[in-house]
């Protein structure tokens, strides 16, 4: 622990004293360590200040704009997902979110990570919103045009999957190509584990409860990647919490081999929970 706080004293004072091509390298190093200190799935939020001050910082220097506009932006969107804040200050952290994602958007459109940061930001703007409204407003055709362009199959895949039909205003979303661009969201990144949750969740709609199953235990088997701390233990609780529903509801439908799944599964949720109790 005091380790971890010299390590952030470090950092606070590299940001006051690092020149104007230092500021990328700091904010890119802070970023890779956005998991230190964190609390359950909550990340420390002096380190995400850090990366933030840095990031901006590091954006002054138009040689490396596009590299420092990404990484401020990837820092917001994780800040909004990983750092604690009141509920009631969601909708301005949002609306913040959804401003700086746009108009780095605008700014480097060819860019997949920035155009993926505005497409999720803006489906998850667009849903908390009165759902009719944005419908007229064509957010969900912004998204989807979106993750088009910069070929997201993640994101077109869950759009097409959870997206409502609804004819003469939403005609479009199609569970077949849910199917089809969630599927090759997982053959091109294996791994990332809210692949295997979404392709997952979809075949559970689909009440192909085996192949369900089967991405879950795939899912759980790729651990937790050292880069992706939190997002990856994320992904897995979403992965547990579907394990859950299937194994609660369709049990007498599974086959053997996933149901020896389903006890290895049980034993690890049992040992976090003892360990939890231990603390």
């Amino acid at each position: 622990m005091k380790i971890a706080s010299n390590i952030i004293a470090a950092l606070l004072l590299a940001v006051s004293i690092a020149g104007a091509n230092d500021y990328l390298h700091l904010a890119d190093s802070c970023y890779a360590a956005r998991a230190l200190r964190a609390n359950g799935d909550k990340a420390d939020a002096k380190n995400a200040r850090i990366m933030k001050e840095a990031y901006r910082k590091a954006m002054e220097d138009s040689t490396v704009l596009e590299k420092a506009t990404e990484g401020y932006v990837n820092t917001l969107y994780f800040c909004f997902r990983f750092v604690a804040f009141e509920e009631k200050d969601r909708q301005i952290h949002l609306d913040s979110l959804l401003e700086a994602s746009a108009s780095a958007y605008k700014l480097f459109p060819k860019n997949k990570n920035i155009a993926h940061v505005y497409a999720s930001t803006l489906s998850m703007w667009g849903s908390e919103r009165n759902m009719l409204s944005s419908l007229k407003e064509g957010v969900a055709e912004k998204v989807r045009d979106i993750a088009t362009e910069a070929e997201d199959y993640q994101i077109l895949g869950r759009t097409h999957f959870v997206l409502p039909y609804v004819p003469l205003l939403l005609s479009w979303p199609d569970s077949k190509l849910a199917d089809k661009y969630l599927t090759l969201a997982l053959q091109k990144n294996r791994k990332d584990i809210y692949n295997y949750y979404f392709l997952a969740d979809l075949r559970y709609d689909q009440d192909r409860y085996d192949d369900a199953m089967e991405l879950i235990a795939r899912g759980l088997e790729e651990g937790v990647r050292p880069g992706f701390v939190l997002e990856d233990k994320r992904a897995r609780w979403h992965l547990k919490e579907l394990w859950k529903i299937i194994y609660r509801k369709h049990r007498n439908k599974l086959s053997p081999k996933h149901l020896e799944d389903s006890e290895k599964i049980k034993k690890e949720i049992e040992a976090q929970r003892a360990a939890k109790k231990k603390k």
